[in-house]
């Protein structure tokens, strides 16, 4: 377990990866391990094996009813593992080098409309509870999410010293410790403000290592923003899918829907290239198509 320790701290230390994504690979790979130690009568280590050894763990996977989706991650986990030792030289050649990823339905998530986000907004307005600071810090993790389509780890990695309200910024960390400073909505700051008051009161401090905090006080953790998130888009959705990613899935797809040029909409998002931006183009093309037919001149004509 040493060399999967190893690796994860080199996720960790050297490429900044969140403590979510590397909780992550740190699972899948422990699961690969568990697996050979179990299977195998002499087995130390991870990089002691070949494809055919791979190849059952993979067959294995099928077996268990995983979706190809979940599969493919736990063997790209792997892949990324042999990747580290071979740089180190640690392996001659890689063990998955030729392997071809399962193929899997391709997934198109449905964004929530600008109606459900308004009325999941209302919600906090007519809340009998708004000034509380339970209530305050939950409209700002809505706010945050939405105003700015960050991811969830980089919510919970705000900083009150990464906010300037005096220029209306905030400096996110993205994949791979990479920085880029987003505009903030006026009404966003001062909700900001609102909250950083009233946590002061609630805490009778100022000094705290995070924006924003839990009901004691703490760091938020992902399954906090997530449960509080998935609760309150049961009150105003009934698509299936409610999660953080999904209100930055719709904050992409309605600054495209308003007429944001993709390269706009890649830079706040944090993409690396344009080609993760552009998953989020196929929820446009139903608004592009009711303006296309609304706007042209043969639009309203019936066929013949």
């Amino acid at each position: 377990m040493h060399e999967i320790e190893d690796f994860v701290n080199f996720l960790k230390l050297e490429k900044k990866y969140s403590q979510h994504t590397c909780t992550s690979y740190l699972s899948d790979l422990s699961q690969a391990f568990e697996y050979f130690n179990l299977t195998m009568d002499q087995f130390s280590r991870l990089t002691e094996l070949d494809y055919s050894l791979l190849r059952n763990f993979i067959v294995y996977l099928s077996s268990q009813d995983l979706n190809p989706r979940t599969i493919n991650r736990k063997v790209s986990a792997l892949r990324r593992f042999y990747s580290f030792f071979l740089s180190k030289s640690v392996i001659d050649s890689h063990p998955l080098g030729n392997h071809k990823a399962l193929k899997q339905p391709k997934k198109v998530s449905v964004p929530f409309s600008e109606d459900e986000i308004q009325n999941l907004f209302n919600h906090f307005n007519h809340s009998s509870d708004s000034d509380t600071f339970e209530k305050l810090r939950d409209r700002l993790i809505v706010e945050l999410l939405y105003t700015l389509g960050v991811r969830r780890s980089e919510l919970i990695g705000i900083r009150d010293r990464d906010l300037d309200t005096n220029t209306r910024t905030v400096k996110i960390y993205g994949k791979g410790g990479k920085e880029r400073l987003l505009p903030l909505l006026p009404s966003t700051v001062g909700l900001i403000k609102e909250y950083v008051d009233k946590r002061g009161v609630k805490f009778q401090t100022s000094s705290f290592s995070s924006l924003l905090v839990t009901d004691k006080g703490q760091e938020l953790y992902p399954k906090f923003v997530y449960r509080k998130i998935n609760d309150y888009l049961k009150g105003v959705s009934v698509k299936q899918k409610k999660s953080p990613h999904m209100i930055r899935h719709s904050f992409a797809t309605h600054l495209l829907n308003r007429g944001a040029d993709l390269n706009t909409v890649k830079e706040l998002l944090g993409h690396s290239s344009l080609a993760a931006t552009q998953v989020y183009t196929h929820s446009s093309i139903e608004e592009l198509k009711m303006i296309y037919q609304s706007s042209h001149p043969r639009g309203n004509q019936s066929s013949s």
